[in-house]
């Protein structure tokens, strides 16, 4: 049986003190061993030999080695479609909790790699660039961050935004919400979906995005701090809900929240894949439940135990509230225009030459807002513009409100 370099050393050395050559206080100062183990060794080299070095345990398969048999089964799993894309660490929380297999992540890795398969998070090292560490705040609540994500998230070649807020203090996950792209109905509902869960937040952390800040270049608006004084709508909804905006210069700034979409990059593909989802709107319908399942792995304690959210205290007005609003003035039929569309203020009195607040989203619908008074509004013709096209977000909410659901159900409370 061969032997290693520091086998044939200590080898040497019992040669020597069995020829009195070394005694064995120093070949244990030597060895870094006690002078007990010396003498054992020493011991059995008289009636052993040179094997008395070798562990007794070398060449030995392992007890507790994965059999052949279960080597070939991991192996068989993870070219499954559904487990194909999965990085190793993900693979093995799936292998244990759909297969009942439990083996350590070393030992997964090691099979893996045996069989040809490379991490999904598998990269060569390159050097980074090095940013100055912030710590957590102390409080759950005391500061979200905010992002959106396009990505390829239902597995087609389609890309989705997936817009979401983390907390800074524990890195929980508040809210998710996907449509087409990234745009200020995406970000209402994960606003909404976080006060109704949650409360309102002290801050949010947020990029300089044209949803969250104008970005016009003239010193005239600027305050002290660079920031431009004046705000867009998501910026007047903070402010009337009392949270404190937060602009940051750098992703880097919010690096939870953009280390959060490498997360979900992973796992909330496969979590789609495996259910079956292949809509936007089962998406949204399943992202609560696998933020919980999220949060219970990744989440960590933080360093203050009592929240810092508000409770709202009227939240039948919070859908109001988080509406897409636009100033308009009707006519003297009580219509208006919105971006090449006619609608109609639908309303017992006489809505001609007001001034309204016209405001949609998907929980409300589209509705107009009169001398503190609500009124459902329906479409009466529809004309594109070459030169002001439609976005595609505000086309599809729009039909959908107007072709399905014209007079929302939250329209009562709010009236």
């Amino acid at each position: 049986m061969s032997i290693n370099t520091r086998q044939r050393t200590t080898l040497a050395l019992i040669k020597g003190a069995a020829e009195g050559k070394y005694t064995v206080k120093e070949i244990a100062l030597r060895l870094n061993l006690s002078e007990r183990r010396i003498k054992q060794i020493k011991k059995a080299f008289k009636s052993e030999g040179d094997s008395a070095v070798i562990h007794g345990n070398k060449g030995r398969k392992p007890s507790n080695a994965v059999s052949d048999e279960l080597r070939g089964r991991i192996a068989e799993i993870k070219r499954k479609e559904v487990y194909s894309d999965m990085n190793f660490s993900h693979f093995n929380e799936y292998l244990e909790s759909d297969f009942g297999i439990r083996v350590s992540y070393k030992a997964l890795h090691s099979i893996l790699k045996e069989k040809g398969f490379v991490s999904k998070k598998s990269h060569r090292r390159r050097k980074k660039q090095l940013h100055r560490h912030r710590e957590r705040r102390a409080c759950f609540g005391e500061m979200l961050q905010a992002d959106a994500a396009s990505y390829r998230w239902l597995g087609t070649d389609e890309y989705f935004s997936l817009h979401g807020f983390i907390d800074d203090a524990t890195s929980k996950i508040t809210a998710l919400y996907m449509s087409k792209n990234e745009c200020l109905q995406g970000y209402l509902e994960v606003l909404r979906s976080t006060v109704k869960t949650y409360g309102l937040p002290m801050e949010l952390y947020m990029d300089r995005a044209g949803v969250f800040s104008v970005n016009d270049k003239n010193a005239e608006f600027k305050d002290l701090h660079g920031n431009d004084s004046r705000k867009t709508q998501f910026g007047r909804m903070l402010g009337a809900l009392g949270i404190n905006p937060i602009f940051a210069n750098s992703p880097q700034a919010k690096g939870r929240v953009e280390r959060m979409w490498n997360t979900l990059q992973d796992r909330l593909t496969v979590h789609f894949k495996k259910n079956g989802i292949k809509t936007v709107e089962q998406a949204n319908e399943m992202l609560p439940r696998f933020i919980k399942e999220h949060n219970a792995k990744f989440s960590v304690r933080p360093a203050e135990k009592q929240s810092s959210f508000v409770q709202m205290q009227k939240l039948k007005d919070l859908d109001a509230l988080l509406a897409v609003k636009h100033e308009r003035i009707t006519d003297r039929c009580g219509a208006f225009s919105f971006m090449n569309l006619k609608f109609q203020v639908v309303a017992k009195e006489c809505m001609a030459n007001k001034k309204i607040t016209f405001m949609f989203s998907d929980k409300i619908g589209l509705m107009a807002e009169c001398d503190k008074k609500y009124y459902p509004v329906k479409q009466i013709s529809f004309k594109d513009s070459i030169r002001n096209p439609v976005p595609e977000v505000v086309k599809d909410l729009l039909e959908k409100c107007c072709m399905a659901n014209a007079h929302s159900p939250n329209y009562k409370e709010l009236a």
